[in-house]
């Protein structure tokens, strides 16, 4: 049995998706949010001089929450960044999961 068959999300928008079925997950985001704001706060407040900001999501799935936590990060980032009077880095985001999966419903 292939692992990737085995382990993948339902893809796209339809009834059994994991788009349509992940409002748990987007609970738990919605709670880890201080956490996140809090962490970027320590690290870019810090001693972080880059002008670039990398994140990885090692398992995006096929729903937008992914989209929804590098939206708070860009929040958090800029947020910092006004703080100190310095221009907000570059974001890179790189997103990676099974090859099976329907990454084109992230951007939908």
């Amino acid at each position: 049995m292939e692992v990737g068959r085995v382990l993948r999300m339902n893809g796209g928008t339809g009834k059994t998706s994991y788009a349509i079925n992940s409002r748990l997950a987007r609970a738990v985001i919605a709670k880890a949010k201080p956490v996140v704001e809090e962490n970027i706060r320590e690290v870019y407040g810090g001693n972080m001089l880059s002008e670039f900001l990398k994140v990885a999501d090692l398992g995006c799935s096929s729903g937008s929450n992914t989209l929804i936590v590098v939206s708070q990060m860009l929040e958090a980032v800029a947020a910092a960044s006004g703080r100190m009077n310095r221009q907000p880095p570059a974001l890179q985001v790189f997103l990676n999961d099974l090859p099976g999966n329907d990454f084109n419903s992230l951007f939908k």
